[in-house]
């Protein structure tokens, strides 16, 4: 099951049961994007840093009472320029852990084969992917990614760039995650995630405030399979 749901993440929570999810795995907007997070109030044009950042935890907090027991978020977070300040992952991170009492647990670090150049500051060649739990003990399904670094180049998807490889969010899902699985991205922007549940036999849902990207998602999830993932197969169906 891949359900894409167009709306304010804040609201849409309330749709999902309370113990229900297995696994949140979400990269939110940069701040400096034309797509924007206010709090609670959906997207805007802004480059105050304050705002996205509210979001993300008040996101967050509405996520708590929806994981299971031992149910994960993976948080991508990376460093993010605006005229106002610099919204740095490790104030998300401090902000969720002291003011909403999540564990976190562990952390994995992105390190980009081909960042994209900044012209006033030092180009940005990693992310941080942070585990996060209600319990400071949790499952890892999948040994063979033994390691906290994953070494892949940023993708692109129709004139869309800086998309997450689907390499990495397999990766992260096979490790966290099993078969079956229900995966909540609350900002699922280009669908990535669900690409790679739906290769992977998890169920997903997927929040969106922006029509496009919810239309581009699910144009791109219709011509999804393993060997190439952005050619369609007639025999691929959702």
């Amino acid at each position: 099951m891949i359900d894409l749901r167009l709306g304010n993440n804040i609201e849409l929570i309330d749709e999902i049961d309370d113990g229900s999810i297995d696994c949140v795995f979400t990269s939110p907007p940069y701040f400096n994007a034309a797509k924007k997070y206010q709090r609670g109030k959906g997207h805007h044009y802004s480059t105050d840093f304050e705002e996205p950042l509210y979001n993300i935890v008040d996101i967050m907090e509405k996520i708590k009472p929806k994981l299971k027991e031992k149910g994960v978020i993976i948080l991508n977070l990376g460093f993010s320029y605006g005229e106002t300040g610099i919204m740095r992952p490790f104030d998300i991170i401090n902000r969720i852990r002291t003011r909403l009492g999540y564990f976190i647990v562990d952390n994995v670090i992105w390190v980009k084969k081909n960042p994209i150049p900044l012209q006033k500051r030092l180009t940005n060649a990693y992310e941080y992917l942070f585990v996060i739990s209600n319990s400071p003990f949790i499952n890892y399904y999948n040994q063979g990614h033994k390691l906290n670094i994953i070494n892949e180049s940023v993708a692109s998807y129709k004139g869309h760039n800086a998309i997450m490889p689907l390499k990495v969010a397999k990766n992260i899902l096979e490790t966290f995650s099993q078969e079956g699985d229900l995966i909540l991205d609350v900002y699922s922007g280009s669908g990535t995630t669900a690409c790679a549940c739906k290769e992977l036999n998890r169920n997903c849902i997927g929040f969106e405030i922006n029509e496009d990207y919810v239309k581009l998602s699910r144009e791109r999830l219709k011509n999804h399979n393993e060997k190439n993932p952005f050619v369609k197969k007639s025999s691929d169906k959702l």
